[in-house]
């Protein structure tokens, strides 16, 4: 659970966001304790924030692990921290509270047969490729998903990819699996799923909550 943001579009200390009238983080906590196929959870966090998080959370599945420069460094920094018996992964955005249990089986259940597994909403709205201000084309949204997290991969494969990605910019963990030519799985994900990057999603987050 990589949650060691600095939110710079939002403009606040996303991690410790007040939502609901408890940290963003532990909305995102509050959605994995209780499936039960976890046996292991890493917070990777800033260190001025693992205090307040060990605080509010009483569970011995969880451990706390400081971020690095990057979301490369932090993400390679929780799958170093994860038991050695641990043979599957699932990494998810901090900054997603509301992903349901259902789409976390999903990515669960999908690793029971595939290496890497994704979770994505289908396009909804109309999509077109823009050049400046004017369109240049329409896009086919028969095939266009919109990512999310969780993303789920054996162990081995996605720390393998990570210590070979040197500093390359990627969009989402699956990509890295992608470039090395491994195959991805898509299920379900979930239009609440969204990701607190801006001040209106914070005020949507509430009300979903609510």
């Amino acid at each position: 659970m990589v949650c060691a943001g600095k939110g710079k579009r939002l403009k606040k200390d996303k991690p410790v966001l007040q939502i609901a009238g408890k940290p963003l983080f532990y909305h995102t906590y509050n959605a994995f304790k209780g499936v039960k196929a976890i046996e292991q959870i890493v917070m990777v966090m800033r260190p001025e924030h693992i205090k307040k998080a060990a605080r509010l959370i009483d569970d011995a599945r969880v451990w706390y692990v400081e971020g690095g420069e990057y979301r490369r460094d932090s993400v390679l920094n929780g799958l170093y921290a994860l038991d050695k018996k641990i043979t599957h992964v699932l990494i998810h955005d901090g900054a997603r509270p509301l992903v349901t249990k259902m789409v976390i089986d999903n990515v669960i259940n999908g690793l029971k047969k595939h290496n890497a597994v994704i979770c994505a909403v289908k396009a909804r709205d109309t999509l077109k490729r823009v050049r400046g201000q004017f369109v240049k084309e329409i896009v086919k949204r028969e095939d266009i998903v919109g990512v999310q997290t969780p993303q789920g991969f054996k162990k081995e494969l996605i720390s393998n990819a990570y210590e070979k990605s040197g500093r390359e910019d990627f969009y989402d963990d699956a990509q890295l699996v992608e470039k090395m030519g491994g195959k991805v799985l898509v299920v379900n994900g979930d239009i609440r799923n969204i990701k607190i990057t801006y001040p209106e999603d914070v005020e949507l987050a509430e009300k979903l909550i609510a």
